[in-house]
Formats: structure tokens, sequence, C-alpha cells
């Protein structure tokens, strides 16, 4: 099959027929000749060439996420960029990272099921033939608002989880003993990976992880033949499954490691001290706010863009990161981003040097109580301050719980739950918030505007809402 290739692009022999939308914001119109528009795709977008006889001038037919339709040559390029889904997990975080050279990792999944559906649907698991493989699933802290939506990630027979990485403290039912043997400033006992004897001692949503993991143990080597049978080419860790504590000595997250590599991701936190042969981290109060602060922080670099992930950091731990990662007049901090993913749901507990050393031009804000705003996230001075001292004349902030839409129910279907005079609402349209990256340019968006028909995670009607 001819090649269709503009100056820089790659083919990817993998997917011959597969192409990308390459500016911010792509129209797919109805005809090769007419000028009606059928759906607007975001940068990064796949679309799959129908065209039997290939051509680089005019329109080409291609099917995307959502029907079929014609696109300008010129808007299509054979790079994969960089991809990142901020789902909608109501109350939580759930970010899930599609990598350019089609790698998967998943970074906490809130505490719902919401992202668990997200990647069956993105991934069209549904169909018998499809299987999906994460390079790492990553837990930043055991919070149920973290972790419990991991569970049937962790143990879905369709997916294949090479790594699970987390901060090493785990939940228990003692309050002397939680997270860990601690004092007034230390907390020990960090593990990779609980052992048996530990098993009894800790909370229930602990246990159900442990299982969880050891079903994402006995899966992957049973996803990856079935992958494999169906002609995906794919590898697994040479040890075979990873379960892990993350530190800011491992410096990178594999296999992201290599400088030489177009992204690279760094662990910048926690980072724990050896003190007589066992490591610990700072103590911040209780046991809380020490899982908390010590949740996993990554700061992704793809090209000259960097995108700076914060779990769920409290002010005290804000200050240690920054103490270790100083901006200084000969260095810029590792902490400096474009893109900041707030900590702990746009708490009002931050710390304003820290953000004077992340300087983000935007940043994304993962909340959304279903009930009575009991956590009140974000709050009104993290939102006042949050951009403050970025350095682009026009910062943004992104929010997947005011992107999220909800539509009133009638009183036909109110009745059928028996709501009285109670108004209903029903969530229409998730509050996904969509990063997008070539390396040399990046770019954040949210979807409004009427529902589409059929398929509800296409693109069809949608408008958008862009940065920059």
């Amino acid at each position: 099959m001819p090649e269709i290739l503009l100056p820089g692009e790659h083919f990817d022999p993998k997917f011959p027929d597969y192409v990308y939308a390459a500016k911010p914001l792509v129209k797919i119109f109805k005809s090769r000749s007419r000028s009606n528009r059928v759906a607007n795709v975001f940068l990064g977008e796949w679309m799959r060439l129908l065209d039997k006889e290939k051509s680089t001038t005019g329109r080409m037919h291609v099917r995307f996420r959502g029907g079929e339709g014609y696109v300008d040559f010129a808007d299509l390029t054979r790079n994969r960029c960089l991809e990142i889904f901020f789902i909608d997990v109501s109350q939580g975080d759930g970010i899930l990272i599609q990598t350019p050279d089609d790698r998967r990792i998943l970074i906490d999944a809130g505490e719902s099921d919401d992202a668990h559906e997200f990647i069956r649907n993105k991934y069209r698991l549904d169909k018998p033939d499809n299987y999906i493989d994460f390079e790492a699933v990553i837990a930043t802290h055991s919070d149920a608002d973290h972790t419990k939506g991991l569970l049937k990630i962790l143990a879905d027979p369709k997916i294949a989880v090479k790594r699970f990485y987390h901060n090493g403290l785990f939940r228990r039912t003692d309050k002397k003993q939680d997270p860990g043997v601690h004092n007034d400033i230390r907390v020990y006992g960090l593990v990779d990976r609980p052992d048996a004897k530990d098993v009894p001692s800790l909370t229930p949503l602990m246990k159900n992880l442990l299982s969880a993991v050891a079903k994402a143990e006995k899966n992957l080597p049973v996803v990856i033949k079935k992958m494999k049978d169906h002609g995906r080419r794919v590898d697994v860790p040479q040890d075979g499954f990873v379960c892990k504590r993350l530190d800011a000595a491992d410096r990178f997250l594999s296999p992201y490691d290599d400088s030489t590599k177009p992204l690279i991701i760094e662990v910048l936190w926690p980072r724990a001290v050896i003190q007589e042969g066992k490591p610990s981290y700072s103590w911040y109060g209780d046991a809380g706010k020490t899982v908390n602060g010590n949740s996993v922080v990554l700061c992704l670099k793809y090209g000259n863009q960097k995108i700076l992930l914060t779990g769920d950091l409290n002010a005290a731990s804000m200050e240690h990161i920054r103490e270790i990662y100083p901006n200084t007049p000969e260095k810029t901090s590792a902490l400096e981003a474009h893109v900041y993913k707030a900590a702990h749901h746009g708490s009002q507990d931050f710390s304003v040097p820290f953000l004077q050393s992340v300087k983000p031009d935007a940043a994304v804000i993962s909340s959304g109580d279903d009930r009575n705003d009991i956590h009140g996230h974000p709050r009104a001075v993290l939102m006042g301050t949050i951009t403050r001292y970025s350095r682009c004349e026009k910062p943004a902030v992104f929010s997947t719980e005011l992107t999220a839409c909800f539509t009133r129910l009638s009183k036909k279907e109110q009745a059928q739950f028996n709501s009285g005079k109670t108004q209903l609402y029903e969530r229409s349209i998730q509050g996904i918030v969509r990063l997008s990256s070539d390396g040399e340019n990046l770019f954040l968006g949210t979807v409004h505007g009427l529902k589409a028909p059929g398929d509800p995670l296409a693109n069809i009607l949608w408008k958008w809402d862009l940065w920059p």
C-alpha cells in the first residue's frame, strides 16, 4: 500500500491505514467537495484512511470515532501525539496517558466505575477480539477516591497490566500502625508489596487492592497471549509483572527513562530517607495528611512541553519538594511546567511558593462531589491563585466538574424514579479534559453543545473550548 508522508513524518507499519489530526481542531466534511461539516476532531485523534487510491491533494475519505467523512489532506499527519485524558470520575483523580509510541499509562481511577467504563468504551473492549495493555497503572496514594476505581481495571480479563506502582503506604486498621509505624517526624514500613503476615492488619480497601493486583499478575500472560494471537505486537517486562513502590530515587518511570527519547517521565516525589537501613517518609501530622503528602508526583517532558501531575500534595509536602527542587537564577526548577494538574482536587491547603516554582500556563482540576459538595472542591482561593504566576498572557484553568454537563429529566422520566417533586438530572456530557501535544505545541480542550446522536463518545456536533 502506498505510503503518504510529509517531510519529517514516519510510517508506522503496525497501523498502515491510520492518520491523525494535525491541527488543534480538524474539520470533517460530508463529501469531498461540499462545505457541510459532520464533525470536529481534536489534535492527535485517529482516523482510518478508506480511499484505495492515495493522494496528497484534496480530501481523503476517512473513518473516525463516530462515523465517516472527508478531511483535507493538509490536516492529516502520520505522527502520533502525546494524549492525556483527565477523566471525569466525580470526586477523585483519573488520568489516562496515551503515548506517541502507542503505550498507555493510567494514574489513579477515582472511586466509581467511571474510569473503567471510559477505558472500555475508548478501546472498545466490548468487542470479543479487543484487548488492551498498560505499561503501568499507578496509585498515587491509597485514598479511595484515587484507588477504589482501580480494582475493576486491574482485574479486568481484557486488560493486561504490566506494572503496578504506588507510594508504599498502605492504610491499616490500627491507628498506631497507620499507614506504618511512625513518630512525630517520620513514617516507616514502606513496602513494595505487603506480605501475608501484614495483610490482616490492612483496611478492607487495601485488601481488595492487593487482591486486584494479584488478579492483574495472573491475567498478564493470558491477555498478552490473546493479544499476540490477534496480531498485536506487545512486549512484557523482562522480569514479568512488577509491583513496586515508586520513589524519587528511581528518577524515571520505565520505559520512559532515556534522555534520547522524545518522551521522558520523571519521578519527583515521594523521596525516602534511609535511617538505620530502613526507608521512611515525612510524617505530616496524621495518617491522612501523610498519605496525601507523600503522593507520587510525576513530570512528563515531551519535546519542549512539560506536564506536572501531583496527586494529593498538601502545603507542607509542597514546601519539602520545593526545597529539593529549588528555582534559582542559575537553574530552572524541575517543578516548572506548562500544565499543572492541581493537587488534591483544588484544596485550599497549598503553598504559594510552590505555585511560583511551577509557573503553570494552564491548570487542570479534577473534582466533583456527588452530594451536597461535602469537600467544597475546588476552593475559591486556589482557583484565584493557581495561574497567578503564569508566564503567558492568557492562562487557563480547566475543571472536570465545571466541564460536565447535565440535562433535566422530564416529568415522565422522573416518575420512573419515584422522585416526587425533586428535580432529577442526568450527566449528558462527561467532564473530560483532553490534552494533546506534538512536542512543539500543546493544546487543552473540552466539549460542549448539543449531545451527539449515537455513540456518546463520538465528536459529532460537539463544540470545543480550546486553549490556547
